[in-house]
């Protein structure tokens, strides 16, 4: 069977894990790396033995399917030229910095009949399946993306750097639509919000809270659902599930725990977290989500399937955070101000909707996702 010819645009951090991913797909042939830094193709070079090459234009006619891991501001522009040429994409996430450059992207991957999958890999992680598998019907998501100050996508603010990650995720687990945003968020450092926090609410009545800073002093990366069989924390940084099921009786108010004797109360207490609630820790297979990624998309393109993250629910994920953008930027830290940038650049929290995105043929491979 002829092999995937695919190139990786980009020698950055992600540039390079996707170049060593690549060379162990069976699938797949890493034909080259493209960055315009020389001391990047030399590095590349050395470490995986690629051909490399300054201009990513040099790829055309020599591949069928490229990685673009560039900063984002530069995802909008490559993945054009390569759609327009008719070669498949996989790009980094958030897709473009821009909801109109979004669906641009997907218009033309439409038009070229292209597989476009975006880089939410978290869809990937079996710590988040194994969690949503075990909840019942998610209510509530709590999620916070904690960070210090790494100098890297700073061409980007902290919403489409690492919230986007958890917008993505309760996008696909909230049916319908969202219908409203409230969010604030910090400037810091640079141009960009450095921290946020966001409350969503979709018309299923499912509501996520998300935090995420990238100049904090502890590294955090969490994880919590509510549904109706229970709760789950994911230490996403330690790819572990903790869970707490709701027993039946308690689910269904079969009995009022306030009714109860003060013995009774005290039993209740003693063993609420070990029989009435019991807490048990998941075991959660091993796995290489980029890896999986990866494979996904190149069996998408074999099949001529869509891919588990697509281009549109990539755009939608850009359209989301561009709401809680929106919302940070419409904050007024005083009453007194009609719009305020306020200390340290602080920017963002008014209720913010926006109108339906979501296509109907898209509904059902957001529940199998």
């Amino acid at each position: 069977m002829t092999k995937l010819r695919v190139a990786v645009v980009g020698a950055g951090h992600l540039g390079k894990i996707h170049a060593r991913l690549l060379k162990t797909q069976t699938e797949a042939e890493l034909v080259a790396v493209a960055d315009p830094s020389t001391a990047a193709q030399q590095q590349i070079a050395e470490q995986l033995a690629v051909p490399t090459v300054s201009e990513y234009q040099q790829l055309f006619g020599q591949i069928d399917a490229a990685i673009i891991a560039t900063p984002t501001r530069m995802h909008f522009e490559i993945a054009r030229q390569f759609l327009n040429q008719g070669i498949h994409t996989l790009i980094e996430k958030p897709m473009t910095d821009s909801v109109s450059d979004a669906q641009e992207l997907v218009h033309l991957a439409n038009r070229n009949n292209c597989i476009v999958s975006v880089g939410h890999v978290e869809r990937y992680n079996p710590a988040i399946k194994s969690a949503l598998e075990l909840v019942g019907t998610p209510k509530f998501v709590q999620a916070s993306r904690m960070s210090g100050f790494t100098f890297r996508s700073t061409d980007i603010g902290v919403v489409h750097d690492l919230m986007i990650h958890d917008i993505d995720l309760v996008n696909t687990i909230f049916p319908g639509e969202l219908i409203e945003t409230r969010a604030l968020g910090m400037s810091m450092f640079g141009h960009h919000e450095d921290m946020a926090q966001a409350r969503l609410q979709f018309d299923c009545g499912g509501v996520a809270n998300l935090t995420a800073s990238r100049c904090s002093y502890e590294a955090q990366r969490s994880f919590q659902v509510f549904g109706t069989d229970g709760f789950a924390n994911v230490n996403l940084a330690k790819s572990t599930v903790t869970f707490v099921k709701v027993p039946g009786w308690i689910k269904d108010r079969q009995y009022d725990l306030l009714d109860t004797t003060p013995e009774q109360q005290a039993i209740i207490r003693e063993e609420l977290f070990t029989r009435i609630l019991p807490k048990s820790e998941i075991e959660v297979p091993t796995s290489n989500a980029i890896l999986s990624e990866q494979k996904n998309w190149i069996t998408a393109i074999a099949d001529n399937e869509p891919c588990r993250v697509t281009a549109e629910q990539g755009k939608q994920a850009v359209e989301i955070a561009q709401a809680v953008i929106d919302s940070i930027a419409s904050h007024r830290w005083s009453k007194h101000d009609p719009q305020s940038t306020g200390p340290f650049g602080m920017i963002g929290s008014t209720p913010k909707k926006i109108l339906p995105f979501r296509s109907v043929d898209d509904s059902e491979q957001r529940k199998a996702a």
